[in-house]
């Protein structure tokens, strides 16, 4: 291909990516617009099954136009998300015409401020309760009780060691609302929770698994965890109606064990990886001027991990009764590596190999 024709085509890219952008400035235009419509008649920010129903008709129209759904998907979500921060940006401070009153306790926080936004994106009325200070635009008291007594539903975003203390002081004051934990782990103060179940408190436990970084909840996972009170269940599903998060069921006295394996283990093998390397001796710039295609996939997640909050990834560790089972298993796990790799056959490093294909084949 001669230069000029390169030229050509590169001229045609610049052409369509100005466009592209120009049609991007216009939905932005529109955005704003149906913002302040939402605004004048008291709707939500956000709507999340309209968010739905676009990423679906996406991947239809990807597939129509023979490209793949992944960069439509990825295209669309920065869209939406670019739509979403122009209304909220039109948006009142305050927003008094709220569907509830909700109090969240500890949302200074990182979670915390995620559920501050998504329940005040929904139109709900929002009040903060953290020691660790105010959250700026948002409601904030600086009285636990009146947090707890002036609330149709109470969200506990709290860290995991005080968690059992924060419910004992809520069973004193036996609030009228739901009370709504977001544990990472449930042990630590199921007693609390089914006391205040026992008392005739509304008491329901959930779990996000994503970070406060995700902003649209396409591809993401909300746990319940029934205690005992449907209601409560209920009510808890009912915060998240209409998204397109998928919501699983898990027993709460089956919870912890789940997650020693989805996040004691992942988090745990991530950062021995990351402990190793720097054990090495090699630079991380060293390593990465050398890094094959796996490395890279493995360090882009381990690096996500060693910058998480090391504190909260201690709790996660040290107050899941289970970690012991998984250390357990990690350590039989890799000393089966070691004695399959010093093998002159290969009869076990390949059984060991298969055995994990075929559990990701299901």
């Amino acid at each position: 291909m001669s230069p000029s024709k390169v030229d050509r085509y590169r001229d045609e890219i610049h052409r369509l990516d100005q466009e592209i952008l120009r049609l991007a400035r216009r939905r932005t235009d529109v955005a704003a617009a149906i913002g302040r419509f939402k605004q004048q008649h008291g709707l939500p920010v956000r709507d999340f099954e309209a968010e739905r129903d676009v990423l679906a008709l996406t991947e239809e129209r990807c597939r129509e136009y023979g490209l793949d759904p992944t960069v439509g998907r990825q295209i669309t979500r920065a869209l939406i998300s670019g739509a979403v921060q122009v209304q909220e940006q039109l948006r009142e401070s305050r927003h008094d015409g709220s569907l509830q009153r909700i109090s969240i306790l500890g949302g200074k926080g990182k979670m915390g401020r995620w559920l501050a936004h998504y329940m005040h994106s929904r139109g709900h009325r929002v009040t903060i309760h953290d020691p660790a200070g105010r959250l700026p635009g948002f409601r904030n008291t600086n009285s636990f009780e009146r947090a707890c007594r002036q609330a149709d539903i109470v969200l506990l975003s709290v860290p995991l060691r005080t968690a059992a203390n924060v419910l004992r002081r809520i069973r004193r004051l036996k609030p009228r609302g739901t009370i709504i934990d977001l544990f990472s782990l449930k042990t630590p103060a199921l007693d609390q929770i089914q006391a205040a179940i026992s008392e005739g408190l509304s008491v329901s436990s959930i779990h996000p698994l994503f970070g406060p970084d995700v902003f649209l909840l396409s591809d993401r996972i909300l746990l319940i965890c029934p205690c005992g009170d449907e209601a409560a269940d209920r009510k808890a599903r009912e915060l998240f109606q209409g998204t397109s998060l998928e919501v699983v069921t898990v027993k709460v006295t089956e919870h912890d064990r789940a997650m020693g394996i989805v996040l004691g283990l992942t988090h745990a093998v991530n950062i021995v990886f990351t402990e190793a390397l720097s054990r090495s001796g090699m630079s991380g710039r060293e390593v990465r001027r050398l890094a094959t295609t796996t490395y890279l996939k493995q360090a882009r997640t381990s690096s996500e991990v060693a910058h998480e909050n090391p504190r909260l990834y201690h709790e996660i560790q040290n107050l899941n009764r289970y970690s012991p089972e998984v250390y357990a298993l990690f350590e039989q796990a890799f000393a089966a590596f070691q004695a399959a790799a010093a093998k002159r056959n290969p009869s076990s490093f390949v059984a060991m190999m298969r055995r994990g294909r075929r559990f990701y084949e299901q």
